[in-house]
């Protein structure tokens, strides 16, 4: 969930709405993703939370939009007109390199305060973070116009061209800004690795920002300020669009006068920015109905999708859905049915009864855990469970040779790669407690996952089973017994083949193989492994694809 705070009487009359009851108030907005998280009413101000997948939801004029649907005061796409405005924006290739799509936007007639300022740049951050993933996919910045002169230029400068950075009270240089500035040293990576960084600048090149990074003071917004414009680069062009259209119906909403600008690249190609224009989407009303288990005839679906700002037209026994440029979350007809189902309403559908009679019972993936787990319980070993998530730094010490996947937007550096192998894991466990007395013998039953080409995501998650015995004799032949009396348990044949690799001694490793398939390996782990863990005891292990 993401939080936003709001002003309520500001919600109330941006929707047109005098609900009866503080329960009637709450209802309206669960109908439309948002749940009331507290209120405070000293100060008239709400915290909602909504679904990361909304970010048009993630201000009070986008909440009283959906509102107004749900309402029916307000129905169908907003209608706004985006004149085209005399600003104009050159994209330079150096610049382009680093942020492939940019765009950008004039709005002129604003009117802020401490609130609505404080708003504004909510609005921002919490834009970076959903739909512009930290920055990474899209980034957001906003400046105050009459500061600036157009056109706009996006180029590449050395790193040491300085200018004043936000929280700061005297020039930079940019790389002075990359490894001593707090956000410089927090987004310096999505810059570029130089020895150029992109900047936006003006006709005077006065710098807007060192982008995705930080702006310059010079120019930020105050409620002096107007007239504003917003520059977006990114990495996703679909998003970015969605970002800039997000804001721009916002400002528009609040009654600003909002005016699209030229964009010109290096190739000749001009484009206008942003794009308002509706994506459309077909859904078979057959397939909607089937799905929720409805009687919809063409034109109440398309009625309920009107209520979800989604202006829609039947055309046989399909309705066309063209979809607001705000709304990025449309991947399949799949969501257009949630918003069926949405704007019908939730509490409409009655639960029926399930016509299916089965018997549960424990999932064969299940019992394998459970066959691995009691057995090595049984032969001494202490079951451990660590995360999914690690990082690559401990995958490096452990020299391991498996291919990781990366998460796009980590939460922290700790937690950013997928565990492809239990090994680095076990030796982070034995790392953590080498005050305890030996011997030490841990195992962990559990999912890694790794990259498969074949299958659509391009990952795959497996079962595997590990272990390591940690004490002064520890050695190969006792893990391989371990391995050989639990396939001998399986009822399967267990064949060892030689092994060279850096995470274990030479001559002391081997694959592991059952029923003549490659299921893992084994081996004495390499000493030189043992100390980048902090390890001081001779440990063998084994990890293995449960069969």
């Amino acid at each position: 969930m993401v939080n936003i705070t709001a002003k309520k009487q500001l919600l109330l009359k941006l929707a047109g709405w005098m609900p009866k009851s503080d329960e009637e108030f709450e209802r309206g907005l669960e109908s439309v993703k948002c749940v009331v998280g507290g209120y405070d009413k000293a100060t008239d101000e709400l915290t909602l939370e909504t679904t990361p997948d909304r970010p048009d939801l993630l201000s009070v004029y986008g909440v009283a939009r959906a509102l107004k649907g749900a309402l029916g005061t307000e129905t169908g796409v907003p209608k706004h007109d985006f004149p085209t405005s005399q600003v104009e924006y050159f994209a330079e290739a150096e610049a382009l390199a680093v942020r492939p799509f940019v765009a950008g936007a004039v709005i002129e007639g604003v009117f802020f305060d401490d609130d609505s300022i404080a708003e504004l740049f909510q609005r921002q951050e919490k834009l970076d973070f959903t739909i512009g993933r930290r920055r990474k996919r899209v980034s957001i910045g906003l400046y105050d116009l009459d500061k600036l002169s157009p056109p706009f230029y996006f180029k590449a400068f050395d790193a040491s061209f300085k200018y004043t950075p936000l929280k700061s009270t005297s020039p930079m240089s940019l790389s002075e800004i990359l490894t001593r500035h707090e956000t410089g040293v927090k987004y310096g990576h999505l810059a570029g690795k130089g020895p150029k960084y992109p900047v936006l600048v003006d006709s005077r090149e006065q710098v807007l920002a060192l982008i995705p990074v930080v702006n310059n003071l010079d120019n930020a917004v105050t409620t002096a300020t107007t007239s504003l414009f917003i520059d977006m680069t990114g990495t996703d062009g679909h998003a970015l669009n969605a970002a800039m259209n997000i804001l721009c119906h916002d400002f528009a909403d609040a009654g600003a006068k909002v005016s699209r600008i030229k964009v010109h690249y290096p190739n000749g190609k001009t484009q206008l920015t942003p794009d308002p224009t509706p994506s459309e989407m077909t859904l078979s009303v057959d397939y909607a109905n089937n799905t929720l288990g409805t009687t919809l005839s063409p034109t109440a679906l398309a009625q309920s999708l009107l209520r979800q700002r989604i202006t829609a037209r039947v055309q046989g026994n399909s309705v066309i859905a063209s979809i607001p440029a705000y709304r990025s979350d449309f991947l399949h007809p799949i969501d257009l049915v949630e918003e069926v189902a949405m704007g019908i309403g939730y509490n409409v559908f009655e639960p029926i009864a399930t016509r299916v009679f089965t018997n549960g019972g424990i999932s064969p993936k299940t019992e394998k855990e459970n066959f691995a787990r009691d057995f090595l319980a049984g032969a001494g070993f202490l079951e451990v469970s660590t995360h999914v998530l690690s990082n690559e730094e401990k995958i490096r010490r452990a020299k391991s040779a498996e291919e990781f996947v990366e998460i796009a937007n980590p939460v922290s550096s700790e937690y950013h790669v997928m565990r492809a192998t239990l090994l680095p894991n076990l030796l982070e466990v034995l790392c953590q407690n080498t005050h305890i007395e030996y011997p030490q013998k841990i195992f962990e039953a559990g999912e890694v996952v790794v990259h498969n080409a074949k299958l659509p995501e391009r990952m795959q998650t497996k079962l595997h089973l590990a272990a390591a015995s940690c004490h002064a004799s520890a050695n190969l032949s006792e893990v391989a017994s371990v391995l050989c009396e639990f396939a001998k348990r399986l009822g399967k044949k267990v064949v060892f083949e030689k092994l060279s690799s850096p995470q274990f001694i030479e001559g002391r490793a081997a694959k592991v193989l059952i029923d003549s398939k490659p299921v893992g390996q084994m081996g004495e782990v390499n000493p030189g492994v043992l100390t980048a863990f902090g390890v001081s005891v001779p440990c063998a292990v084994f990890e293995i694809e449960l069969p």
